[in-house]
């Protein structure tokens, strides 16, 4: 049997191997930058706070606000410190200076809630838990790392050694501004 030269170059062309190469039509690249900022925020959650002095054991023992649950709202995309500090040296009434000093109230600060979830605070975050108010910047947070969202309880406090100074006062309500400063470290 004869078989034809097209056959016979079919069949080298099934048993031999053949090498093919891919040519590259083209190709392209991109950067991609992401650029970070320093973010900061903070909030205070109930803007009046009271305490009552209304009660003979208040004279005596002292009183509170109760505590403001996550009273201070802090996001930070970094480390952070926050101050506190009254505006003046004295309680006003009526918009006018009274001779009642503002370091007779307390803070005491504990963690809150972080929003949206029940993560721990960063390992190392320092928390004043009592300080007088005073009109100089007094730290009482200081995070090592930034978080966003993280709420700090607070609870104003007229102490036992502090409550004689209300005695002898005219009624009405006695007011100060207190402001709270987030600083990036």
């Amino acid at each position: 049997m004869k078989i034809s030269k097209n056959i016979w170059n079919l069949l080298l062309l099934l048993l031999c191997p053949i090498t093919t190469t891919a040519q590259s039509i083209g190709s392209a690249q991109t950067q991609v930058n992401v650029t970070i900022a320093q973010v900061q925020s903070i909030q205070i959650s109930q803007p009046t706070v009271n305490i009552s002095m209304t009660q003979p054991s208040h004279f005596l023992l002292g009183n509170s606000s109760g505590q403001q649950p996550n009273h201070i709202k802090v996001s930070s995309s970094t480390a952070y410190e926050v101050t506190v500090k009254a505006s003046s040296e004295y309680f006003s009434q009526n918009g006018n200076s009274t001779t009642l000093p503002v370091n007779t109230i307390a803070l005491k600060t504990t963690t809150g809630n972080l929003t949206n979830s029940n993560a721990a605070p960063p390992t190392g975050l320092q928390i004043a838990s009592q300080i007088m108010l005073s009109t100089l910047p007094t730290t009482i947070i200081k995070s090592p790392a930034g978080e966003w969202g993280r709420g700090f309880h607070v609870n104003y406090v007229i102490p036992e050694t502090k409550s004689p100074s209300y005695l002898n006062r005219k009624a009405g309500t006695y007011s100060t501004t207190i402001m709270y400063t987030l600083i990036p470290q």
